[in-house]
């Protein structure tokens, strides 16, 4: 497995609290009245997104256009940090929707895309390892798959209550630090790169993951997020 991250200096530098995607300048509580981790308004008022809308785009802000433009994509429930417009061909899986994907058994053939994107749906999972072996089974041998997950540094260990909690959003489990290790025991010969990124509005950090089977991907995207890649 391998990491890779982004630091706050390494990031784009932050000019105004202006919004990434919109470019709207009014921000107001997310949801049930929330503020930031950094005690700042959270939710544009223009386009709705949230801190980690905006630190998403800003991963993908460092992909090359005519890169994204030649990839076709899988995204497994839609987000606003992603524009479908980037790319080559674009499919969106909604939960409940006309195009319900289930991420344990993908209804796609093997080595399908360039691109499979997964934010937010891991937690929602009853058997993530198994989610996390199809997303790199659909994926191409030269592509990459994105991942985000919610908070994974707040604890040390991984929570799973073995049922999803409504009292937790739905989600089977709570992701601690020991999330990466998770990639390692769905998929041992996967590069990982860790990328740490910061919302431009709140400042909040978190991070976002690409992971792929591909030595020459993984050392490609390092290379753009300018980063080195570090055998863990």
């Amino acid at each position: 497995m391998t990491r890779a991250g982004i630091s706050r200096s390494a990031a784009p530098a932050r000019t105004s609290a202006a919004c990434n995607i919109c470019g709207g300048t009014r921000f107001e509580p997310g949801p049930n009245q929330r503020m930031s981790s950094t005690g700042r308004a959270p939710r544009c008022s223009q386009c709705r997104s949230l801190e980690r809308h905006r630190q998403l785009r800003r991963v993908y802000a460092f992909l090359p256009a005519d890169f994204l433009a030649g990839l076709d994509v899988l995204q497994l429930s839609p987000d606003i940090g992603v524009d479908p417009a980037w790319f080559r061909s674009y499919e969106v899986s909604e939960y409940g929707g006309a195009n319900s994907l289930d991420l344990q058994a993908i209804d796609r053939p093997d080595a399908r895309y360039d691109l499979v994107i997964c934010n937010h749906v891991l937690e929602h999972v009853a058997d993530d390892r198994q989610g996390l072996r199809e997303l790199l089974r659909v994926t191409r041998a030269e592509g990459f798959v994105q991942i985000t997950v919610p908070s994974p540094y707040t604890r040390a260990t991984t929570v799973d209550w073995g049922f999803p909690d409504a009292r937790a959003h739905g989600h089977y489990r709570g992701y601690g630090r020991d999330f990466l290790a998770r990639f390692g025991q769905a998929r041992a010969d996967a590069r990982l790169l860790q990328v740490e990124v910061f919302d431009p509005v709140t400042d909040a950090g978190s991070y976002v993951y690409l992971w792929t089977a591909s030595e020459a991907c993984a050392r490609r995207l390092a290379g753009w997020i300018r980063l080195p890649i570090e055998r863990a």
